[in-house]
């Protein structure tokens, strides 16, 4: 009976959020990180609570660092950072996650602020721990037209046609309204999740003639645990994908954790970049990642490679439970 609940609740959302991104998206892909194997609950709010521990994250990406500047000299090269913290708590009787995100987003004239509360429901499942979550909370975005008066036209951008508009352009901001969707299953031997971004495709309100539309984004993501009795290590296999219908990025990850505590793995990001990637967990619950990107694209010989490091701290508000012990990265 539980079975066969799990596979109708399953196909149901599958089918909403397939649904959700049918139609035909245009505009900015979501920031991007390499590490998103411990950065899951930015993209998916089905992940909240899924550590039993109160779980915080931040994370900075400096993205083609050395390349891409305006006529000015001005830097246009992503710069991203991000937080977020979440943690399992019982709600009115339900079992459930909570959770908070931040994240700032650079990149050329543009700077976007997401702020995101999140509430999970979950399961116990003969397949593990199923969340199915949402998140709602406020996009700003915000303009530098000085910038944008130092960039070469070439057709209609943000509802702008640059190649009969002149500068200087006017500084500018807009807020709107942000919904995601997520469920994200978790087994000791492997996990799932499926989530949507921007589900109702925000549309941040400008003074000036600025048009942006944020795309819906559906993250898909997969992982399993092969582990290895000598040396004692773990091997995770893991794919991440992303999309907005309008264009597609893969990433083919695989890490090995040493005793719990030790990780390094390597990532190809189809067509786009190899990524290095390590880190370690201390016995306080405090962990320290940090990732390199070599890109493999023809922007190789425009820009130099993506920098990206990321601390998590996990810890036990419960008094009854605090002889428990840290979850283990390989989790994650």
């Amino acid at each position: 009976m539980l079975y066969q609940l799990f596979r109708c609740m399953a196909r149901r959302i599958v089918f909403f959020l397939l649904l959700c991104v049918a139609s035909q998206a245009w505009g900015q892909q979501y920031p991007q990180f390499s590490q998103n194997m411990f950065n899951q609950l930015t993209v998916n709010p089905g992940y909240a609570g899924a550590n039993e521990m109160v779980n915080l994250t931040l994370g900075n990406r400096q993205q083609w660092m050395g390349g891409f500047k305006a006529n000015d000299g001005s830097s246009m090269a992503p710069s991203t950072t991000v937080f977020g913290a979440d943690t399992e708590v019982n709600l009115l009787g339900w079992e459930s996650g909570v959770g908070l995100s931040l994240m700032n987003d650079e990149i050329g004239a543009f700077t976007t602020l997401y702020m995101s509360a999140i509430y999970a429901k979950r399961w116990e499942t003969d397949y593990g721990k199923l969340g199915v979550g949402l998140s709602f909370g406020l996009i700003n975005q915000s303009i530098n037209g000085g910038i944008l008066s130092t960039m070469p036209g070439g057709g209609d951008l943000m509802g702008v046609d640059w190649d009969k508009e002149e500068g200087p352009f006017p500084d500018d901001a807009g807020t709107a309204f942000d919904m995601g969707l997520g469920a994200f299953l978790e087994h000791k031997d492997y996990y799932l999740g499926i989530s949507v971004a921007h589900l109702n495709r925000p549309k941040p309100k400008f003074k000036e003639t600025y048009t942006i539309y944020l795309d819906r984004t559906v993250f898909i993501t997969g992982g399993y645990h092969i582990p290895l009795k000598k040396p004692p290590i773990v091997l995770i296999p893991s794919v991440f994908l992303k999309t907005n219908m309008s264009s597609v990025q893969v990433d083919f990850n695989i890490n090995g954790v040493l005793k719990d505590k030790y990780w390094g793995g390597l990532t190809y990001r189809l067509q786009d970049a190899i990524v290095l990637l390590g880190g370690v967990e201390l016995n306080n619950g405090l962990r320290i990642g940090y990732s390199y990107d070599v890109s493999v694209s023809r922007l190789n010989d425009a820009k130099s490679g993506s920098h990206e490091i990321m601390l998590g701290y996990r810890f036990d508000l419960s008094l009854e439970k605090r002889k428990k012990q840290y979850k283990s990265v390989r989790y994650l």
